[in-house]
């Protein structure tokens, strides 16, 4: 195995610390150093934290919505949502034409969730949408055995070494400890994965001992630093993002997480199995080809990456002496004052 390969394995496992990579590998330090901080990011890989919400007292949940309005219109709007009501993704189905949103709740607060939605529709906002609860939605680990660091390309003779991956769900801790410091470096952690204890101080105006003692709590919540292959010349023509969806997780989850290109795997209360890949143009058909041998397909979509957008945790959204806020109970009209002042047409 190759040094890239060597250090990726053992960012996932360890985080970004140059002296533990170097320790585990035999990689020296400043190889180290230069593989995540320059060779990687010029053949298209991207290093984010992977989050468990479930450890910050969040329940995790998939919303498709449908609305006359155009996507890019519907994306302004779910950028405030992604500010004021716990969204955490979105993005455009192009085949389907709606959106696919993951929300992060606080359980308490499912009902009047419901409701906000509820109030969405009947105003007009959203023409429908469809709720369901997630047992989990996990970033996998990267297919270092599929990749060529040296070419910067897939492996053609992925298919023929088969994997396994633990499943894990994602159980809520209604207990948790966070708070607003926590928050607050894990999203300076979820904006930039190496930020140091010093620039984090310098942000947040804490001493460095203070950002020590919490980063220390913080790193709890954080189960894997996920590595990503996002090609940024000509994405277009290099890769296409792609949802597949198939009704029963035990049957499909074990061909779709072999393509190496699936990035992120999703399971609802339901059964239903969702799995998001980065697929490259050139291997595009023999994924396909490969899934539907194995797997019956309820759909497969592309993602409309301008209309595509994640969110920091939502750290504003947290109060020391309440702990998580309920911003639905505005009630519907305030929601719209705030949607007009965003700019909203309705």
């Amino acid at each position: 195995m190759e040094a890239a390969a060597k250090v990726v394995k053992a960012l996932m496992e360890c985080g970004p610390s140059y002296s533990e990579i170097s320790r585990r590998t035999g990689v020296p330090i400043p190889t180290v150093r230069y593989i995540l901080r320059n060779r990687l990011p010029k053949l298209g890989f991207t290093i984010a934290v992977a989050t468990n919400h479930g450890a910050l007292g969040l329940q995790r949940y998939i919303v498709i919505l449908e609305s006359r309005f155009s996507p890019r219109y519907m994306s302004g709007l779910l950028g405030m949502f992604g500010e004021l009501f716990y969204l955490r993704y979105y993005t455009y189905l192009m085949k389907e034409r709606k959106f696919l949103t993951i929300f992060a709740i606080p359980p308490r607060y499912s009902d009047d969730f419901i409701a906000f939605l509820d109030s969405l529709k009947s105003v007009r906002i959203i023409d429908d949408y469809s709720v369901k609860k997630l047992l989990y939605m996990r970033v996998l680990p990267f297919r270092v055995d599929s990749f060529d660091f040296k070419k910067g390309v897939w492996k053609q003779n992925w298919f023929e070494k088969k994997i396994s991956i633990p499943e894990v769900y994602e159980e809520v801790n209604p207990s948790s400890r966070i708070d607003k410091i926590d928050l607050l470096i894990l999203k300076e952690l979820e904006k930039d994965a190496f930020i140091k204890y010093v620039d984090l101080a310098k942000k947040l105006r804490l001493t460095r001992q203070t950002i020590k003692r919490h980063f220390e709590h913080v790193v709890k919540a954080i189960y894997m630093y996920a590595v990503m292959w996002v090609p940024r010349w000509n994405p277009d023509l290099v890769s296409a993002p792609i949802l597949i969806k198939a009704p029963n997780a035990e049957e499909a989850r074990s061909a779709i997480i072999n393509v190496p290109f699936t990035y992120a795997e999703i399971r609802t209360i339901d059964d239903e199995y969702l799995g998001l890949a980065l697929a490259p143009s050139i291997g595009l058909y023999k994924m396909i080809k490969y899934i539907s041998e194995r797997v019956k397909i309820d759909c497969l979509d592309f993602l409309d990456m301008d209309n595509s957008l994640s969110f920091t945790v939502p750290y504003n959204l947290f109060n020391e002496k309440i702990g998580w806020l309920n911003p639905y109970e505005l009630g519907i009209e305030k929601i719209m004052e705030k949607i007009r002042l965003f700019g909203g047409r309705v």
